[in-house]
């Protein structure tokens, strides 16, 4: 059964489509994956880090071409595939030069003088779930730790950007790597549960859905697996009354509008003290209404579509059942292009509790908008959610702002800035956002085994 389909967002075609993997391919292929972790392992550092220096400098090599597809497969715009494509050679980079230092065994002495030696070894293969919206940087965060640490890895990507995944694989086979020690896999949601109870998987990780992630993570822990998990996101955007303006609204159309809204750190929630709010929804509606929606291979576009049609539709049951229940549409962008998976970029106010817009993530170019007496109230509407990736707060008042920050039920927070992932820092959520740590040297960590030795 064919489930594996490139079909462009903006010219409603399909491009090519891919067959699932036999349950005889995929044991085969797990077999070579196993096999090749076995010899990677015993590599030293240096070695690794030569292939993903060289995987860097092909992808930087191949970047028009990587961001070409993205364009193609899920509707980004191609500035922002091209940033996306950029962002993962900084990523190898990072792991190349850091990973020996940070997996360096560590000595210690106990308090009865034994001596301690805490080490990092490899666990083995690594079932990583990606989905479709960032389909390079997501793989790569994840991978190069994972390969770094002496692990290998099965890559299964999301069903809409085959291609995507098909290069990136091209590109890992052509860097010096051990054949088969990244393998990517077109399988089903069963083959999926299939490879989790394998005993030769030893470890999940997964970028997606909250409903996705209990799943695995549901069937990971019957087998005692570990699992990281990096899920959804509604975050809250706190404008202060004390806010530079200027600086708020600027950051606030890429925090919401970049990548077509549909990014799991986008700012979904804006929190405005009531005596900016006015000012600050009109002056956002002026500017969301200079963005061009349209190709999003051409210069001049800001937004493009919705990855896939399925995807748009439930986005637009949201905002109407969130209508229906009372919320407001304080603005709706004009000029939406006939054809192509496009949603208006849309401000909704006057949102009660319990509606879609309140509770649920708006995975697309939608604002909820909220206004708030004071900080506290702030906080506890930012609080006040399944979710707890990231968050902002606004405010030339350092102290303030912080404060506030360290109430905040999240997993990272920018002040006067916009929430985004760092290669070099942890990234990872609470709550229904997930569990475990990406990036830096806490994303390193997390697919070793820690073991002590104690010697006399």
């Amino acid at each position: 059964m064919t489930t594996y389909i490139s079909h462009n967002p903006f010219t409603e075609t399909t491009r090519a489509a891919y067959p699932v993997l036999s349950s005889y391919a995929l044991i085969n292929q797990l077999d070579l994956t196993h096999a090749a972790q076995q010899q990677w392992s015993g590599w030293s550092f240096s070695k690794r880090a030569e292939a993903v220096l060289k995987l860097a400098q092909l992808i930087h090599d191949n970047a028009p071409q990587l961001a070409e597809l993205a364009v193609a497969e899920m509707g980004k715009t191609y500035k922002e595939a091209l940033a996306e494509v950029n962002k993962c050679t900084t990523a190898c980079r990072y792991y190349a030069e850091h990973s020996e230092r940070i997996l360096a065994p560590s000595n210690h002495f106990s308090d009865t003088g034994k001596h301690v030696t805490i080490s990092y070894e490899p666990m083995g293969i690594v079932l990583g779930i990606f989905p479709w919206n960032f389909p390079y940087w997501q793989v790569i965060r994840s991978a190069i730790p994972v390969l770094m640490s002496g692990n290998g890895m099965l890559v299964k990507p999301a069903p809409n950007v085959p291609e995507c995944a098909l290069k990136l694989q091209e590109l890992f086979n052509e860097a010096g790597f051990p054949k088969h020690i990244i393998s990517t896999v077109f399988i089903s949601e069963a083959q999926v549960a299939g490879l989790i109870i394998d005993n030769r998987i030893k470890a999940c990780t997964l970028t997606g859905s909250d409903k996705a992630g209990a799943a695995v993570a549901t069937q990971a822990a019957s087998q005692i697996k570990k699992t990281v998990l990096e899920l959804g996101g509604s975050d809250p955007f706190i404008v202060l009354e004390d806010a530079d303006l200027n600086e708020a609204l600027n950051t606030a159309i890429t925090a919401r509008f970049q990548n077509n809204g549909q990014s799991c750190i986008a700012s979904k929630r804006f929190i405005l003290h009531r005596n900016i709010a006015s000012v600050f929804l009109n002056r956002l509606a002026e500017k969301i209404n200079t963005l061009v929606l349209g190709d999003p291979s051409k210069a001049e576009t800001h937004i493009g579509p919705i990855a896939r049609a399925d995807l748009r539709d439930k986005l637009s049951k949201q905002v109407n059942d969130s209508i229906a229940a009372g919320a407001r549409i304080f603005y709706r962008h004009p000029n939406t292009p006939d054809t192509g998976y496009f949603y208006a970029p849309t401000i909704l106010t006057h949102i009660p509790v319990h509606c879609p817009a309140y509770f649920e993530e708006l995975f697309g170019p939608v604002i909820s908008a909220f206004e708030v007496e004071d900080d506290e109230q702030a906080i506890r509407l930012a609080n006040d959610s399944l979710y707890g990736l990231g968050a902002s707060v606004w405010s030339t008042n350092r102290n303030r702002a912080l404060a506030i920050a360290q109430k905040l039920e999240c997993g990272q927070v920018f002040i006067n800035g916009l929430v985004k992932s760092h290669t070099a820092f942890p990234f990872g959520g609470v709550k229904y956002s997930g569990i475990g740590r990406e990036l830096g040297e806490w994303g390193l960590k997390e697919f070793c085994q820690v073991k002590t030795i104690w010697q006399p």
